[in-house]
């Protein structure tokens, strides 16, 4: 009885030091010695679940699921390993995931043997696991770092016993983090699954698959694997395990299932190199322990030159307004001008010569006065100098305008597209490219987004996936919209443009930007451990070091030192109007000659009547034109 009182106290002593209010106790004992127990420590405010195993309702399966579905919950579990079926119970535990960072087991040895040890060191324990062994010797901290990928149990003596108080003494590990003490993996050797775009298929060699994701050569090819390899290798330096790498063909298959995605949550492997997407279905069974880059698909595209002559940078400058007003001013000036040189006619005729221009005339001159080519006629009278002073005044103000406004688009920022969304980039002329891999066909085929189905139905075919430098390539040439990740778009852009040509490429999302993450299963004994590592990563700038090299930043655009030419669609507005101004002429050139024939044998066929003769052609023009 006196030594079940030495192992109240002790175990009294050491829950109260992990501020443990919850305890199941496991034992073998007698009504009376339970009885006591339980008074002790309620006395403390602890409650205890006690659990008598050699009662015939016992079950240890049952109370294993018992214990794991507290999983969350910080609890403690106290076993007596001298009593028969203790072992059962903790094979079962362990089949459960009992042994676990927030589960703090405390097993007594109260024969003071190596048996408990022994048996430890046959079972599934992993880094994470909380066991102490209380013996008559002290308090020994028990882990394993994995004993089914190769780890070997430790053992350290954590606290003793003062023998006059029958209580433990102060940890040795007090005031240091769990994983200062288990800071190495060296006799592990994990599972660390691979993908590559340039190794898509099963049968790779991962020698040759490691190679590419080790090397530095075309950065946009699988950037964000690499950069991922960059952090496990960081991660395998900090805490020296070793590694089995197995290659994978895709990320998933449905968003949920196979490929690399699908061996996490099977538990065929440890850890991923490439990062994945932390989408709701996804997160049901994976943990994030780092967040180390965004993922966004989007389309590049130059700034489409308008097939319309209304959209032009020699139409654009005034609304179609103001062309209106501009041609009613023309019109309208014209008839006044006629007006006012009739007029200066008839009462001048009298005093001296007055020219009367034709109206066609006063039209080309009202067009020279916008154009700034000077005024040919000059009115006699004070109204009609007035007029034409304000009217060139007019022009003047609209010339300056015009022609500032060109000026300033020709060396300003470059125009943007107008095209914003996925339906107007569908509706549009220009053809579409989408890079060839897994993902993008994935996402264009099986995301069901109405934007994206929309744009898929009306413009993707098989032949719009491309490979990457060639769809940038077509995308330079104009006209083209190339769907690639960003980082891929940014890294080409660098290599295949010139400044002048980045200042005219706009971007339009397809995909919202998505985090990439180191996933594990959330019931990995290697979770915590991983956050910790990865967290002292960020602190030291381990991530940003790789960031800086692997995430491309956007291709500046110096905009201000350079002046853009106006092509030969911007020009077109010119030329056709030079063409209509030649046709026009031509017509007008036609009906002419028709009118001066019409007129010559209308004027024959009169003098025939009057006269009877008509011998030259010099007397029709004499007598009539």
């Amino acid at each position: 009885m006196a030594d079940l009182a030495v192992v109240t106290e002790l175990l009294l002593s050491y829950f109260s030091a992990t501020n443990l209010n919850y305890i199941t106790f496991f034992h073998c004992w007698n009504f009376e010695e339970s009885h006591d127990f339980v008074q002790r420590f309620s006395s403390s405010a602890k409650f205890v679940d006690m659990v008598n195993m050699n009662e015939d309702a016992f079950n240890s399966l049952h109370q294993a699921k018992r214990i794991s579905s507290r999983f969350r919950m910080k609890v403690g579990m106290a076993l007596d390993y001298e009593c028969a079926g203790s072992d059962e119970v903790i094979l079962k535990c362990i089949d459960h995931n009992c042994f676990s960072t927030s589960t703090f087991w405390i097993m007594i040895d109260r024969k003071r043997n190596q048996t408990v040890f022994d048996f430890l060191a046959t079972v599934d324990l992993y880094v994470d696991a909380e066991v102490k062994v209380l013996t008559r010797n002290g308090l020994y901290d028990v882990y394993n770092n994995g004993r089914p990928l190769g780890g070997q149990l430790n053992v350290t003596l954590d606290r003793d016993i003062i023998p006059d108080t029958n209580r433990l003494g102060p940890s040795r590990f007090a005031g240091k983090p769990k994983y200062e003490h288990r800071r190495t993996l060296s006799d592990l050797t994990l599972r660390v699954g691979t993908v590559s775009q340039r190794f898509p298929r099963l049968n790779s060699s991962i020698e040759l698959v490691v190679t590419h994701l080790e090397s530095d050569n075309d950065r946009h090819m699988d950037h964000a694997v690499r950069f991922g390899h960059r952090l496990i290798k960081a991660l395998q330096a900090t805490l020296g395990y070793n590694v089995h790498y197995i290659h994978y063909d895709r990320w998933t298959f449905n968003d949920s299932t196979g490929g690399i995605l699908g061996a996490l949550v099977n538990k065929e492997i440890d850890l991923s190199s490439a990062g994945l997407m932390t989408k709701i279905k996804r997160m049901e069974h994976l943990a994030s322990v780092l967040s180390y880059m965004t993922f966004e698909l989007m389309f590049i595209f130059k700034t489409p030159e308008s097939t319309q002559l209304t959209d032009n940078a020699f139409i654009r400058p005034f609304s179609s307004s103001v062309w209106l007003m501009i041609l009613l001013t023309i019109m309208l000036g014209s008839i006044a001008f006629k007006l006012n040189f009739t007029a200066e006619t008839v009462l001048q005729e009298n005093f001296k010569p007055s020219e009367n221009p034709s109206f066609f005339s006063l039209i080309v001159e009202f067009l020279g006065n916008y154009c700034q080519q000077g005024s040919q006629y000059m009115p006699e009278s004070l109204s009609g100098r007035a007029m034409q002073l304000f009217m060139l005044l007019c022009t003047l103000m609209v010339y300056n305008y015009y022609t500032s406004k060109i000026v300033s688009d020709l060396i300003g920022s470059h125009k943007e597209s107008d095209i914003k969304t996925l339906i107007q980039l569908a509706d549009s002329h220009i053809e579409l490219g989408i890079e060839n891999v897994t993902y993008e066909k994935a996402f264009f085929y099986q995301s069901h987004l109405p934007d994206v189905d929309y744009l898929t139905k009306k413009k993707v075919t098989e032949k719009t996936f491309i490979n990457s430098s060639v769809g940038l390539q077509r995308v330079r040439r104009g006209n083209f919209a190339y769907n690639c990740e960003r980082n891929v778009a940014y890294n080409l852009i660098r290599a295949m443009f010139d400044s002048t040509e980045v200042c005219d490429l706009n971007e339009l999302e397809s995909m919202p930007s998505q985090f990439l993450d180191h996933l594990v299963r959330k019931d990995s004994h290697f979770r915590e451990i991983f956050k910790v590592k990865y967290t002292r990563m960020l602190e030291v700038g381990i991530k940003k070091k790789f960031a800086d090299y692997w995430v491309a930043k956007k291709p500046e655009c110096f905009s201000g030192s350079i002046i853009s030419s106006v092509t030969i669609t911007g020009a077109l507005p010119i030329f056709v109007l030079l063409g209509f101004g030649l046709v026009l002429s031509f017509v007008a050139f036609g009906a002419e000659i028709v009118a001066q024939f019409v007129t010559k044998d209308m004027a024959k066929k009169i003098l025939k009547k009057t006269f009877g003769h008509v011998s030259d052609d010099r007397v029709v023009k004499r007598k009539f034109l």
